[in-house]
């Protein structure tokens, strides 16, 4: 999956190329449990924003950096550095493996880089909502 990740192929040619954003006519609706199951955690919901508004593969320390800048609500050189390893430990182990087994998103392990998944799409309309009532995401 290495190179393969940009473009949802899983082969790997040596070259990352990036694909545009448009839904997946392959992929099988998610069940309303798992769409609500993966956004009631803020920081999925901060990562499937973030990555919704990326046009290439997003690097690890950008999201997180994101992720904890929108948590706290300060610009990141106040954010603690022990707050920033939280949220790198909590998505590395949790949100984004989770998210990836239900295909909104694809993280590479060895290059530190995610996208958008297959089923990303599905959750947008509820995306929306959330992130219209959070003061802290600025887009």
């Amino acid at each position: 999956m290495k190179d393969g990740i940009a473009d949802g192929s899983g082969e790997s040619d040596g070259q990352r190329t990036v694909t545009p954003h448009q839904p997946n006519a392959n992929a099988s609706p998610l069940s309303q449990d798992n769409v609500f199951d993966a956004l009631a955690s803020r920081r999925s919901r901060y990562v499937l924003t973030f990555l919704r508004e990326a046009d290439e593969p997003v690097d690890m320390e950008d999201l997180v950096e994101t992720v904890a800048t929108w948590e706290t609500g300060k610009p990141i050189d106040l954010v603690s550095k022990e707050h920033c390893e939280r949220v790198f430990t909590s998505l590395r182990h949790s949100q984004l493996p989770k998210l990836s087994m239900m295909g909104m998103v694809e993280y590479d392990e060895d290059d530190d880089v995610v996208v958008r998944g297959p089923h990303a799409e599905q959750v947008d309309a509820y995306l929306d909502i959330a992130t219209s009532r959070d003061d802290n995401v600025e887009l």
